[in-house]
């Protein structure tokens, strides 16, 4: 394999199908509800411009658009501008729902498309309520994508050997 294939590879996450995994191989870089961001329901992923993002599990998409006050998420956004803009969030087996924010274009599925674990579903951008490329990315259990159901991504995929960290 040449060298940039090994790279690749070694930098993709390793999918085991009905289990879960990684969505980008990165750093975490802001953590769930600090002091700083106590309604910050999820962690921010800091993966450069472009990197894959893949379905932490496999799952059905229940939405997948542009959520900026400005409408153009196909742009960058700013610590000024609200929203994730592009996202998407995807449902899992036992009513467990992850969101991935701030994708640099419309996701590469779309609401209803069943995903399998570790399917490429958009690349990380900086769009929406961003001050540079990373992934947000929340998990909420009991079906509702609601604050008082989020709970923090790195036990939760840890406990599913997937840790983020």
């Amino acid at each position: 394999m040449p060298a940039s294939g090994a790279a690749s590879a070694a930098a993709s996450p390793v999918c085991v199908p009905g289990a879960w995994t990684q969505p980008v191989r990165a750093p975490v870089v802001s953590g769930f509800r600090t002091a700083s961001r106590p309604g910050h329901d999820g962690v921010d992923l800091g993966a450069a411009r472009y990197t894959p993002i893949r379905a932490a599990a496999a799952g059905t998409v229940l939405v997948a658009r542009c959520d900026a006050s400005t409408g153009d998420c196909d742009r960058d956004g700013s610590p000024s501008t609200p929203g994730c803009g592009w996202f998407l969030d995807i449902r899992h087996p036992g009513d467990v729902i992850t969101r991935y924010c701030h994708l640099a274009s419309r996701p590469a599925v779309g609401a209803g498309d069943p995903v399998t674990t570790g399917q490429i579903i958009g690349v990380v951008g900086s769009s929406g309520h961003s001050s540079g490329p990373h992934l947000h990315f929340e998990v909420h259990l009991h079906g509702e994508r609601s604050s008082a159901a989020a709970v923090d991504p790195e036990p939760f995929m840890a406990d599913r050997g997937a840790p983020l960290r």
